[in-house]
């Protein structure tokens, strides 16, 4: 019985804990300094802005920052850190010399997105408001 009660008590402030809210943003107000550090979602498309920017401080996982454009071929607004992997919500690593069709990114369901494809990017903010830059640490890719 006590163990039912305290997970109840923990799960109750688990629910409570603003840490894991999500903020909905519209893709031009994501970069508010309103949602640094915290989790936002937002629709964009994504693009390997020329060149993708790849590396792991710190962290096991090597990451890659795409571009996150206002329409396929359009305005850069933030860049989103995709992990490099074969899964849901992850991108495969490019190999030197690779095209633009060549990028695989996979959506939560583990699909291949294209470059035209509007997607819903979900994670969590870095708002460097000094610099009028951010980016977003992506947890989830949805079309």
């Amino acid at each position: 019985m006590k163990t039912i009660f305290l997970t109840v008590i923990l799960l109750s402030f688990l629910g409570c804990n603003g840490d894991h809210a999500v903020v909905q943003a519209n893709l031009l107000d994501a970069c508010s300094t309103a949602n640094q550090g915290k989790n936002v979602t937002t629709s964009g498309y994504l693009d390997d802005g020329n060149g993708l920017m790849c590396s792991n401080p710190g962290a096991a996982r090597m990451t890659c920052g795409y571009s996150v454009l206002t329409n396929p071929g359009g305005s850069k607004v933030f860049s989103a850190f995709i992990n490099n992997g074969s899964g849901a919500n992850q991108a495969e690593k490019m190999p030197a010399g690779y095209k633009k069709e060549d990028l695989k990114i996979h959506d939560d369901k583990g699909s291949v997105i294209t470059l035209s494809d509007k997607v819903k990017l979900t994670g969590k903010m870095t708002v460097l408001a000094d610099r009028r830059d951010c980016s977003m640490d992506v947890d989830k890719i949805e079309r």
